[in-house]
């Protein structure tokens, strides 16, 4: 499998970090994944990636946090999550439209790399776990980063992030990612995606 992600074969997607789901999450852990996740929207912009963003059920789990919904908007004020009941995601055909529609928009750059997705959010163990499984089985290259993800008990994300790699994701991490995507230093991105992980 091809572990590179380039700009041209890539797209993000943020899965479900709402205010009910977010003040369940353990202090740590929930402060490294939210800082994580704002950190990969503001990369994707800053590389122009498409980003899709998710809520799961937000009558019951609420709206998508403010510091991530203001990211999200930064790169695109008019996009608004895609909102679910599913815990795979890609039963949504809104999100299965809208990530082939992504793939599409991507693959039209010319590269001969399969397309590839960045997932994120919560919870490691369910949404992303198995959104992540039928991605997987779809043909995309998946990489997800350990760190941009969380669990209400760390054990539940430990034995997720080994149910990610069976199921052939690559677990990652978010800097992994974004100097990846980077691919060189020098240029104005570079600058910009250096003051993001610092």
């Amino acid at each position: 499998m091809e572990l590179r992600l380039t700009r041209q074969t890539t797209s993000l997607v943020v899965m479900d970090v709402q205010d009910r789901l977010v003040a369940a999450m353990p202090d740590e852990a929930r402060s490294m994944a939210v800082d994580n996740v704002i950190r990969l929207v503001q990369g994707a912009r800053i590389l122009d990636l498409p980003t899709i963003a998710t809520e799961q059920y937000p009558a019951g789990l609420g709206s998508t946090i403010e510091s991530v919904d203001a990211a999200l908007r930064e790169g695109n004020p008019e996009g608004s999550p895609i909102d679910k009941l599913e815990f795979n995601a890609c039963d949504d055909l809104r999100f299965a439209e809208a990530i082939e529609s992504a793939s599409r928009t991507q693959s039209m750059d010319g590269s001969d790399l399969a397309p590839a997705l960045v997932l994120c959010g919560m919870e490691t163990h369910i949404c992303i776990y198995q959104t992540a499984r039928a991605l997987c089985a779809r043909g995309y290259r998946l990489h997800v980063p350990h760190d941009a993800t969380c669990c209400r008990r760390p054990a539940d994300h430990e034995v997720a992030l080994r149910l990610l790699e069976h199921a052939g994701a690559i677990v990652t991490s978010t800097e992994t990612v974004l100097f990846d995507l980077l691919g060189k230093a020098g240029a104005d991105d570079f600058k910009a995606i250096n003051k993001l992980v610092r």
